[in-house]
């Protein structure tokens, strides 16, 4: 996925799709990578990646659903 950014992680996979969700209802092109143990799903993260130009504008979203973005 280059060129496309993390904007939010959660070892929640529900949390991760509600968040590419509202992103596309945003007009916000968005992808999960899920990054958990396929036998034991507490383990690992579901990340949500964005394209570079539409950082910002995502991580302004999210803080606006109060949830936690990455800084990375």
């Amino acid at each position: 996925m280059q060129d496309w950014k993390k904007v939010f992680s959660s070892s929640q996979l529900a949390a991760s799709s509600m968040v590419m969700g509202i992103l596309n209802e945003n007009e916000i092109p968005a992808k999960t990578l899920n990054k958990q143990d396929s036998s034991y799903v507490f383990l690992g993260e579901v990340e949500v990646y964005v394209p570079l130009p539409m950082y910002e504008k995502a991580q302004t979203l999210i803080d606006a659903i109060q949830l936690d973005p990455i800084n990375s």
